[in-house]
């Protein structure tokens, strides 16, 4: 049997498994020779290191706010990809095409003049989009229609009791068409805090006549009124700032046109509501 003394101490570490053995033996012989039993700690039994094993499987002890630190290379590739989307997502791409789009009505051209095929697909599904929208949109209304009739207190021409909704819907269809108001609006303007001209429109009609010839401010307006979508940022009036010639009056005659048509159709009450809050913006 070996002993870790002279030049074995230089190389602590080295055991043999037959001087293992000899020794686990030379041991044994002993304690029975002295009639001496070895004693068990309970934490050293095999059972209860296996039973504090599995517990160990089970129970989680990180704490619910830690939150593994991101390294750099994830932190590179996370603004990749945010960079990536602002240039090159569906998003920034509708933008592009939508101002070539009022480039060429600008110009007197046909909308998807001098157009790629890539940028005429682009335009056709967002066309395509919007028109869903609507017609889902116009499908709620019908079915508020519907409700309305069978709620209504007092008894609408034409409905049947025992009509179905859509047949119902059909048959008072005409008493739910709006008219044209005195305004010439088929609807109304609604003061709205949020909304940049601090009011909008509540009629997609309306909405059309009056931004349709800019099909970017109108779909932004129309995701805003059914989709709760931002608020509109195209060919919407800028502040005055004398070191940006775009924020001009003279450069923003259009949409200061637009505006002043608009703001003439509120009713006196509209309008100081409107006045309070700009003037509530500015101070902020």
């Amino acid at each position: 049997m070996s002993n870790d003394s002279g030049i074995r101490s230089l190389y602590p570490g080295i055991v043999d498994e037959d001087d293992i053995k000899e020794q686990r033996e030379a041991k044994a012989a002993v304690m029975k020779r002295l009639n001496v039993q070895p004693s068990i700690l309970p934490a050293a039994m095999d059972e209860r290191i296996n039973s504090l094993r599995e517990l160990g499987n089970i129970v989680s002890f990180s704490p619910s706010f830690y939150k593994t630190q991101a390294t750099k290379k994830e932190i590179e590739d996370k603004k990749f990809k945010e960079d990536f989307e602002k240039e090159y997502g569906k998003a920034a791409i509708n933008k592009r095409v939508l101002q070539k789009i009022y480039k060429n009505k600008k110009a007197g051209k046909g909308e998807y003049e001098d157009f790629a095929t890539h940028d005429v697909i682009v335009a056709e599904n967002m066309r395509d989009e919007a028109r869903k929208k609507l017609k889902a949109q116009s499908a709620k209304t019908d079915s508020l229609m519907v409700k309305a009739i069978r709620h209504s207190s007092t008894p609408v021409k034409g409905y049947v009791g025992g009509a179905t909704p859509v047949n119902a819907l059909q048959k008072n269809k005409k008493n739910f068409t709006p008219k044209v108001g005195p305004n010439g609006m088929k609807g109304q303007l609604m003061v709205d805090p949020k909304h940049p001209d601090g009011f909008r429109y509540t009629d997609v009609n309306d909405l059309y006549k009056a931004h349709g010839d800019n099909p970017e401010r109108y779909i932004e307006e129309v995701m805003y009124m059914y989709e709760d979508g931002p608020v509109p940022k195209a060919g919407v009036i800028k502040p005055y700032d004398q070191f940006d010639k775009s924020t001009y009056p003279m450069n923003q005659t259009k949409s200061l046109m637009k505006y002043q048509n608009a703001y003439n159709k509120l009713t006196p009450q509209q309008k100081k509501v409107v006045e309070t809050n700009n003037k509530k913006k500015e101070n902020g």
